[in-house]
């Protein structure tokens, strides 16, 4: 069932992609080659009636649709008839349904019969190209020997997917927790001025009685007067000093104490007219300082009024609902997501009790139900980010090995073609058709190889495998490009074969790098360098390989640079295929450069952290 369901995706979709071209081609079964396209007969069709070419293509996706549907029925139906008996299959085909299904491929089928239907013949050929892709894939799961790595590159990714809704879920607690706990303080400080409003009170009421006998005293009550004053005048500076009026920074108090100082020194003299200025000034500084304490308490009453509590439950509420849902779907990542779940269960237990709290405007108890939260999504989350790097690995362990064998494989693949070139070139010269056949055949066993090496800078990319092998990877598919489309256009000349050996010795070169990268991920920036020598060893080994990569980058960069300024002209302005290629050196320089980047910023970290 595996190896039929196989052939039928494989060969789904491709008489649509090659009706879908402008150009005129004709798929088996649809176009009679020795009939005209506007007498096309299509199964269903009354005796006699044609339909035009559109129509017959877009009925050709329609049957592709139907297949396409039949088979995700069967494959359901399959993967549980084989739990129980053949759970490698069984998996194998819930994978495949899974990708199907994520990607959407019946309804980009649909969507493509619209497009034909509607003669958007360019829109419709990219959307069934994507098609192929998504089949050829679809291909691979079904008959992938390496099953078990490509469950585990679906675990991880289902892991990080969850991994990512935690995170979220812990910033979000946080939010509120940090709400909470303003809460608290606000309403600490609203009932520590609402405290210290009878002082300044008592002050103000002071202050204006001393105005009031200002006005009418003789000389001999002016030193009665002074000295009230400055009793006025202390108990205004202590207040200021008091620690809530000091987190204020009260400007008004303090202007009052200066005004009350020019007050007193008036009252020691003769000029009563200036001691009641200074006075009635400092009367109303000390009424400002009311108003703004006024000011401040309301702030702190509408801060905590129970609609601001209303909406943080509702708030509360959401990331509880979110924290539920995670907690349903963590079943899905095996023995990683039982102990997940627990945590998860126990931190909406106690959101849920947050938002009572909340309820009855409760934030102090509510700041504990959320810490409590917090502490166990957070537990969870280091719990969870432990097991991804497990498995990362894993899976960096097998991909090492694969990378060995398949960069290996390569290095002979790639000798071979270079070994054919310089074989046919004499002839390719000479104008052979043979020889240009056989050329066009090493364009596509070129081809082969530079799909094998993106497929493979995909691996690398999922796993975070390295730092310059993902930049050494992309620099070689982009090489293995060049190579296919000259060979493609029957270029043999010295210079093809001088990339193709190149691209020997770069595979050879990454292949003794691979070899030297730990599966481990690197320590965190900032990190010391471990205190066991074998783990040091391990460190230095994954330096000397990067630092092995970034040289090669560097090296072949710099003889393309060489190269491109060789061939640039003396006028000014630059033909646009020499600009892009000076563009493409640029755009490699700025890859190198971010790689390297990235390491120094580890060995750095390491020397200040011996």
């Amino acid at each position: 069932m595996l190896v039929l369901a196989a052939a039928v995706v494989c060969s789904m979709s491709r008489p649509a992609l090659a009706q879908a071209k402008p150009a005129p081609a004709k798929a088996a079964g649809v176009f009679d080659d020795d009939k005209k396209d506007s007498g096309t007969k299509v199964p269903g069709t009354a005796k006699g009636e044609t339909v035009s070419d559109r129509d017959a293509i877009g009925f050709t996706q329609e049957n592709v649709a139907t297949q396409m549907t039949e088979l995700e029925e069967r494959m359901f139906r399959l993967s549980e008839a084989l739990r129980g008996l053949e759970p490698e299959n069984a998996s194998r085909l819930r994978l495949a349904l899974k990708f199907s299904r994520e990607e959407q491929i019946l309804d980009q089928m649909r969507e493509t019969r619209n497009l034909l239907k509607d003669a958007q013949l360019g829109k419709a050929e990219t959307e069934v190209r994507e098609l192929l892709a998504k089949l050829e894939h679809l291909r691979n799961l079904l008959l992938a020997e390496d099953l078990d790595f490509q469950l585990k590159l679906a675990r991880l990714r289902q892991m990080r997917e969850t991994l990512g809704q935690l995170e979220r879920i812990v910033k979000e607690e946080k939010r509120e927790l940090g709400w909470s706990r303003f809460a608290v303080e606000q309403r600490k400080r609203r009932e520590r001025l609402t405290a210290r409003r009878p002082d300044l009170e008592s002050l103000l009421r002071d202050q204006k009685a001393v105005v009031a006998d200002t006005k009418g005293a003789t000389k001999e009550a002016r030193p009665a007067i002074r000295d009230r004053e400055v009793k006025l005048r202390k108990a205004a500076a202590a207040l200021a000093t008091d620690p809530l009026f000091a987190d204020q920074q009260p400007p008004h108090l303090r202007r009052a104490d200066s005004h009350l100082g020019d007050a007193v020194t008036a009252l020691e003299g003769t000029d009563a007219g200036a001691a009641l200025a200074s006075e009635e000034r400092a009367l109303g500084t000390i009424a400002e300082e009311l108003t703004r304490l006024d000011e401040q308490t309301a702030q702190a009453e509408r801060t905590v009024a129970p609609p601001e509590f209303g909406r943080r439950e509702v708030d509360q509420a959401k990331n509880r609902g979110v924290t539920d849902t995670l907690a349903e779907v963590s079943a899905r990542l095996g023995d990683a997501g039982v102990a997940l779940r627990k945590d998860l269960i126990r931190a909406s237990a106690s959101m849920r009790s947050a938002e009572q709290g909340l309820a009855k405007t409760a934030a102090e108890p509510a700041a504990d139900d959320q810490a409590a939260a917090l502490e166990t999504l957070s537990k969870s989350r280091d719990g969870l980010a432990q097991s991804v790097e497990r498995l990362l690995v894993e899976l960096r362990t097998e991909l090492q090995a694969r990378l060995i064998a398949e960069l290996t494989e390569m290095h002979d693949f790639q000798a071979s073609i270079r070994e054919s070139t310089q074989t046919q070139a004499p002839r390719v010269l000479q104008k052979s058709r043979t020889a240009l056949i056989a050329v066009a055949g090493l364009s596509k066993k070129e081809a082969e190889l530079g799909q094998r090496t993106e497929h493979l800078l995909a691996l690398v990319e999922e796993t975070d495998f390295g730092i310059a092998l993902p930049t050494a990877l992309r620099v070689l598919s982009r090489e293995m490009r060049s190579i296919e489309g000259l060979l493609k256009e029957g270029d043999v000349s010295a210079g093809t074969i001088a990339l193709e050996t190149r691209v020997e010795e770069d595979l050879l070169g990454l292949l003794q790098a691979v070899r030297r990268l730990p599966p481990t991920t690197p320590p965190a920036p900032g990190s010391p360098l471990p205190s066991d020598l074998r783990e040091r060893e391990r460190e230095l080994n994954r330096l000397v390989a990067e630092l092995k990569m970034i040289r090669l980058l560097q090296s072949r960069l710099n003889d393309d640079t060489v190269g491109v300024h060789k061939s640039r002209p003396e006028t000014a302005a630059l033909p646009p295929a020499l600009r892009r290629e000076v563009e493409a050196l640029e755009t490699a320089q700025d890859e190198i450069r971010d790689s390297l980047a990235k390491i120094a910023e580890r060995v750095e970290a390491s020397e200040d952290n011996p």
